[in-house]
């Protein structure tokens, strides 16, 4: 009954507001412009929103979301969870197909084809960024990936608690009971690949040179892709499910103005999707015409964002990275600017009307990981975060942190290299915001802040991974709904603020090593059996790198308006995995929704959600 409910309810929320645009016979087509071009087609080794995005739409995964957030079935038809908690067996669908960009029929999915993809993932040498997910869960996968990068003892993939138990049949054996398992199955590093098709294209596999160099089993092909100038989705006739995809064709045409010039082409007419800066929103819901154009961005909590500290500068010597590093170990140099940070001004830049709405005080946003009944945010040292901007204590950290900063031989102003993305003209606007505001409050005799604007195409590698900043505003995707998903970007082997080369004394526990990782430690240690204690020792974690000013808190980045001719409550639902990035279950709206409109679906998705649960 609660099934049947549910997709009434679905249904209920599809066609309240949404319409196929065109006549029936018509193609319905999504257009749209892009600014930052991929590097890889790669699924199986690629952790960048831009790239799995476009395997969220292209590859099916086992299980995926309603528009609710619940699990549904997808190349699994059902699943079963053994006694112990440790094994998860999945049934694979018949009749499931991989095909070429052509359409082309090349070979039935089968159980072999997730044996295909873990052996690949935990092979070393393919330097998968989501191979952890892996390594940290599954039975054995870890001693595997070790033994194929030359370290470890001798051990055969046999051993790895990954089987097929025959064509259509797979099972997951986890080190420790996993209760949140099936919440990374809706993910990248879970997705099939096909042996003889990987084996033909040996070290072109994904890559990004056009769409021929992986095959599909999901709603879309990418059927046209040509780096920087288009791509171009086409609906998958032979999927499973092609009845429940209903936009024919979905067409991206490059420019690296996009930012810039969507919103005119949106009023033209030439394109269905538009991100509109708080400018632009503030003249548009001024115009009583265009104000119907646009409506709120809807709230996912899949990205936390946060402002980071670099500890592991590798900027060119006219920045003094030997300067920064002095200050950056410094606590009271990094709690000066922790309190003069203005967040709520910050956020003005994407949310003008309410950017309170927008803050956290945690860097795991609220509603994701819920235990009988209480927000995973407000237990154990995370029960009372609360944080606001405090001009006295900021310049009292000053003081402390310009003696002693001196005496270890710094010279002042510390110049700050904070570094943005010019694919998004909101965050330039909030990396001026952020400068100006720093150096009105804690003057440019303490702190010289330059802004410097990057390329968006190999951002993340050639930024954030090469350690190119001091001071940059870092996000995190969460891939399943557990704390110790958000712990990745500060692990030993971190590419976000390079924790581990940290130096200050007040980070270092009485042996010399960071605090931290302590921390960590002893909450990964925590039996999943008493999740009330897992959470908690996260929470001390978590609360940890916040208090030491680590990082600095900042909230979610999905504020202000958009403009778009799709319905954001009748697409797949899910704060974590691939959920918010497919078209599949969307249709093409008549006209755009208003504000209104949006917040009518909304209180109809709450309710509906609410008698599903």
């Amino acid at each position: 009954m609660k099934r049947l409910l549910m997709l009434a309810l679905c249904a209920v929320l599809a066609f309240s507001f949404c319409a196929p645009a065109t006549a029936e016979d018509a193609k319905v087509v999504y257009r749209s412009l892009y600014s930052g071009e991929i590097t890889s087609l790669n699924y199986l080794t690629t952790s960048t929103t831009s790239e799995f995005t476009i395997a969220a739409n292209v590859v099916d995964t086992l299980v995926e979301r309603d528009c609710y957030g619940g699990y549904v079935p997808c190349l699994a038809e059902s699943w079963e969870t053994s006694d112990d908690g440790l094994t998860w067996t999945f049934h694979l669908r018949k009749g499931a197909t991989w095909v070429t960009y052509t359409g082309e029929y090349y070979a039935d999915v089968t159980a072999e084809d997730f044996i295909t993809s873990a052996k690949y993932l935990l092979n070393a040498a393919n330097a998968s960024s989501t191979a952890w997910i892996l390594t940290d869960y599954i039975l054995n996968a870890e001693a595997y990936y070790d033994y194929t990068d030359g370290e470890g003892s001798e051990i055969a993939f046999e051993d790895v608690g990954i089987k097929a138990l025959d064509d259509y049949t797979i099972a997951y054996t986890t080190a420790e009971p996993c209760p949140y398992f099936l919440s990374m199955m809706d993910y990248v590093c879970y997705m099939p690949v096909n042996a003889k098709f990987l084996e033909e294209k040996g070290a072109d596999f994904g890559l990004a040179t056009g769409p021929d160099t992986i095959l599909y089993c999901g709603p879309y092909i990418l059927s046209d892709f040509v780096p920087q100038e288009k791509r171009v989705y086409t609906k998958n006739e032979t999927n499973w499910d092609a009845e429940h995809v209903y936009i024919d064709a979905i067409e991206q045409i490059y420019n690296k103005e996009a930012g810039t010039i969507s919103p005119e082409l949106y009023l033209r007419g030439e394109v269905d999707e538009a991100d509109i800066s708080s400018t632009i929103a503030a003249e548009w819901l001024a115009d009583p015409e265009k104000a119907d154009l646009i409506h709120p961005v809807r709230q996912y909590g899949q990205y936390s964002y946060f402002w980071t500290f670099n500890f592991d500068a590798q900027f060119d010597a006219d920045w003094e990275p030997e300067n920064w590093t002095k200050a950056v170990n410094n606590e009271a140099f990094r709690q000066s600017i922790r309190y003069a940070l203005d967040r709520l001004k910050a956020k003005t830049v994407i949310e003008p009307e309410n950017p309170e709405d927008l803050l956290s005080d945690t860097i795991m946003p609220k509603g994701i990981c819920v235990l009988n009944g209480v927000d995973y945010t407000e237990m154990g040292a995370l029960a009372d975060a609360a944080f606001e901007m405090d001009t006295d204590k900021a310049l009292e950290y000053k003081q402390q942190a310009i003696e002693e900063l001196t005496a270890a031989g710094a010279t002042f102003p510390i110049k700050i290299m904070l570094t943005y993305n010019v694919s998004s003209s909101s965050w330039a606007e909030e990396s001026i915001v952020v400068e100006q505001q720093l150096e009105g409050v804690l003057g440019t005799d303490y702190i010289d802040i330059m802004v410097e604007g990057r390329p968006s195409s190999g951002f993340l590698r050639d930024v954030r991974r090469s350690g190119k900043y001091a001071f940059m505003k870092c996000n995190w995707g969460l891939d399943f709904d557990d704390p110790v998903n958000l712990t990745e970007p500060f692990k030993e082997k971190n590419n976000y603020n390079f924790l581990i080369k940290a130096t200050d004394p007040a980070l270092m526990n009485d042996e010399g090593t960071l605090v931290y990782y302590d921390l960590l430690s002893a909450a990964k240690a925590m039996p999943g059996t008493d999740m009330q204690a897992r959470y908690e020792a996260f929470a001390e974690a978590e609360a940890y790198l916040i208090d030491h000013a680590i990082i600095i808190t900042f909230g979610s980045n999905n504020g202000g308006y958009t403009a778009s001719r799709l319905n954001p409550f009748e697409g797949q639902f899910g704060a974590t995995g691939l959920a918010s990035c497919r078209y599949k279950g969307q249709h093409l709206l008549d006209k755009p929704m208003s504000t209104d409109e949006y917040y009518d679906a909304y209180d109809a998705w709450l309710e509906a959600r609410s008698a599903q649960n």
